[in-house]
């Protein structure tokens, strides 16, 4: 059975700026037969990359905390009265369809995240004991099997394997096909749409400010780090994201559920 070894990382890895390599594998194309549940669509590659340019999240999370706080101020200096806008039924509607469409995206993300699970995670149980659950973990790209995954060596700067016949593309990279591993399997696509969510979800800071209420210091970091934190998840394809994803997702179905019952609270997830 193979064992389990645990170290520090390397000193190396932690550099500023990071390195540019190497670049995020594109979500699979949708109808992908040899995967578990292939995409519903295709997000095309240019667009995924794109998305994925470091000034995006910075730019938009920036302009969003420096925007939040302002409003605060003017929120101070006219007593914390709700905006007039607050008080009409358009906006009311808006409250109750952004709570509604938060908890249905966030339930089908949270599903989608599950069966991804289901299609990549080895039991501990099974003939390669603790290391093989901890290889589907860690190990996000290739083939399904232990031994077969395809990761990126920092230190040669190419992608490596120690299958005699890797899940590689003619360039080198793993393959969008193969199955078995949570990248393909569902997280290359859950999670790239679910780091987009977290710039709507700002909508959730605006609904609290023109209730008259300030947004608050967790309230504001929370979201402008998320948009962060989710980049450099899916950016450098880093195997803790899984949990992000999933565990964030199924809070805020809960959340946004809870949201709809009663939106002129102002509540926001």
């Amino acid at each position: 059975m193979a064992a389990v070894f645990a170290s520090l990382p390397e000193k190396a890895l932690f550099t500023f700026p990071p390195r540019s390599d190497p670049a995020a594998i594109t979500a699979p194309q949708a109808h992908t037969g040899s995967l578990t549940s292939p995409p519903p669509f295709t997000i095309p590659h240019d667009l995924y990359q794109a998305a994925l340019d470091v000034k995006v999240p910075i730019t938009i999370a920036c302009a969003y905390a420096v925007t939040a706080k302002l409003l605060n101020l003017y929120n101070q200096s006219n007593g914390k009265k709700p905006w007039a806008i607050s008080k009409t039924r358009p906006f009311f509607a808006f409250v109750l369809l952004h709570n509604i469409l938060l908890a249905l995206y966030s339930g089908w993300t949270f599903l989608g995240m599950l069966h991804t699970l289901g299609s990549s995670l080895v039991s501990p149980s099974g003939p390669n004991g603790l290391a093989g659950t901890l290889d589907s973990l860690c190990r996000m790209t290739g083939s399904g099997g232990f031994g077969e995954d395809v990761y990126y060596n920092e230190t040669s700067a190419r992608w490596t394997s120690l299958s005699s016949s890797p899940a590689v593309s003619v360039d080198g990279a793993p393959t969008a096909t193969a199955s078995g591993r949570i990248w393909n399997e569902g997280l290359a696509f859950y999670g790239w749409i679910f780091y987009l969510s977290k710039f709507y979800e700002v909508l959730d800071t605006f609904i609290i400010l023109a209730k008259g209420k300030l947004s608050s210091t967790l309230q504001t970091y929370h979201h402008a780090g998320a948009m962060l934190a989710m980049w450099a998840g899916i950016r450098y394809m880093a195997p803790p994201i899984w949990m992000f994803v999933l565990v964030n997702a199924g809070i805020h179905a809960m959340m946004a559920s809870s949201n709809v019952e009663n939106p002129s609270d102002g509540k926001a997830c």
